[in-house]
């Protein structure tokens, strides 16, 4: 009976957090992200030597880079975070459910809205690359594998940012960090150290994935890779959920 009523509530505050996330004004935010990328991919189509190659790099640069973290970190950090200083968080943990099903609920319900508006833009900078470039074989696939690609970001990022969110009050400024120092510094320094970011790992995943742009010359085993984003999401999601069910809110 336990197990049903977790289950139950699994899905209510997976529901609820998803719809509360779309109804947010943050979606203004998102629509300028998706118009800039939209604007960058069109005009750089209409320069000398735009291919699939120069659309796989921009795509790296734009969205694996740029958007993809910057959004998670934009909706993950604060998720649960803003329900805690707004005390709205508290209907939730009073309830007779599992604290990490609850918790689980926040992160799958993130999930699905992230990649909701990845493909949005994904879609809509790529059809924008594809209306004014003069080649447009292999455009579609190599928009399938970006989206793709973003899912796989999606599930990591998420569940990293959230766990930050739970566990500071303000989680932004390490988000922010860990993005443009870690990721974009440190994950652009020769050698080893520079592979240890998700960046790098989902650039050796789309090495497999794709024979277009610079992002095809990755070295890597990209199963090697794939298993350590997917362990690295579990570990955060079951830290996130045992930080979360000791939490108290004053």
């Amino acid at each position: 009976i336990q197990m049903s009523l977790n289950l139950i509530g699994l899905r209510t505050v997976t529901s609820f957090s998803a719809r509360k996330l779309l109804m947010n004004r943050r979606w203004m935010l998102v629509m300028l992200l998706g118009g800039l990328v939209a604007l960058v991919m069109g005009y750089a189509a209409t320069e000398d030597g735009a291919n699939m190659d120069f659309a796989s790099d921009l795509m790296v640069i734009l969205l694996l880079a740029f958007l993809l973290p910057v959004l998670s970190l934009i909706y993950g950090a604060s998720m649960i975070r803003n329900e805690m200083d707004d005390r709205s968080i508290v209907q939730v943990i009073t309830a007779p459910l599992d604290r990490r099903f609850s918790y689980l609920g926040y992160y799958i319900g993130l999930v699905m809205v992230l990649c909701l508006l990845v493909t949005v833009v994904t879609l809509v900078g790529g059809l924008a690359f594809l209306a004014f470039s003069p080649e447009r074989e292999g455009g579609a696939q190599l928009i399938i594998t970006f989206i793709t690609l973003q899912y796989l970001g999606v599930l990591v990022y998420s569940a990293l940012f959230l766990l930050i969110g739970t566990l500071m009050r303000q989680p932004i400024y390490l988000g922010l960090i860990y993005i443009f120092i870690w990721e974009g510094f440190i994950g652009s320094v020769p050698g080893s150290i520079g592979n240890l970011t998700i960046r790098h790992q989902l650039m050796v995943i789309a090495s497999e994935l794709t024979e277009y742009g610079s992002v095809a010359w990755t070295s890597g085993d990209w199963a090697v890779s794939f298993l350590a984003l997917v362990i690295l999401t579990i570990a955060l999601v079951l830290a996130g959920a045992y930080v979360f069910r000791q939490e108290e809110v004053s």
